[in-house]
């Protein structure tokens, strides 16, 4: 497998998704491929998508001032989370513990690094509908099938450091079911599938960094990966009761 980083010169809100990553492709006189995985940082797409806010016109209500307070954390950013989370499962200093589109998330995706001063980024507002209007564009373009998946990193429980997630995906089948082949032994497997589109994001975010490095996107390429037009990343979803993490919390803290 190899992956191909791309640098871009520094996103605006208001540019063109499609076409960054276009401009970045020919700059290097890069050739996509069918199969080729394109792997893209969601602040790119958030910041191409104008997901933007700005901390200064944020309205802090009591709970989110309680909230801030409680875990030392900026107020208008707590009441950003608060706004933008499906459910708050609790806290550390500094961070929310929140889902945010069936994802087990810190502060529902919303950061402050790499965003304009005084601002927050926001997720894309449906990170598989950006991922879809990017794969479009380019098979046009290219008359290439390819597969587009959106990145952001996440937070492993009881492990330090970011690792890649997959918010947004098309093109690509997202998981791999082995379940009822053989292992080594002659025994069936019963319940192993694989997080193809996670640990794709995963190889790309090492690439991608987290600091000031402008990968705006990673080609992927000889991945073993299944095209298809329909998938999307809401197939790697997983329901809290079926979670062995999730279904072991304690309930949600939605009215403090």
């Amino acid at each position: 497998m190899i992956l191909a980083p791309l640098r871009v010169p520094k996103v605006v809100p208001g540019c063109n998704l499609s076409a960054v990553i276009i401009e970045a492709l020919e700059s290097r006189s890069f050739v996509l491929r069918t199969k080729d995985v394109l792997a893209v940082p969601s602040k790119v797409a958030s910041l191409c998508e104008g997901r933007i806010a700005k901390l200064s016109k944020v309205v802090v209500s009591d709970r989110a001032e309680r909230l801030a307070n409680k875990w030392r954390m900026n107020e208008e950013l707590t009441q950003l989370v608060l706004d933008e989370a499906d459910e708050v499962l609790g806290g550390v200093r500094g961070f929310l513990l929140t889902i945010k589109d069936g994802i087990l998330t810190a502060n529902a995706g919303i950061d402050l690094k790499n965003s304009p001063i005084g601002t927050a980024t926001l997720w894309p507002t449906n990170p598989d509908r950006s991922a879809r209007e990017v794969r479009k564009s380019l098979e046009v373009r290219y008359q290439k099938r390819i597969g587009v998946l959106i990145v952001d990193s996440r937070v492993t429980p009881l492990r330090l450091g970011t690792i890649g997630l997959a918010i947004g995906a098309s093109g690509l089948i997202p998981i791999k079911d082995d379940r009822g082949r053989l292992d080594l032994y002659g025994r069936k497997v019963k319940v192993t599938q694989t997080n193809i589109i996670d640990d794709l994001a995963s190889a790309a975010h090492l690439l991608m960094g987290e600091v000031k490095e402008q990968i705006g996107a990673v080609i992927i390429r000889d991945a073993p990966v299944h095209l298809s037009d329909r998938p999307t990343s809401r197939q790697a979803r997983l329901s809290a009761a079926r979670c062995l993490i999730s279904s072991n919390l304690s309930a949600p803290i939605n009215r403090s």
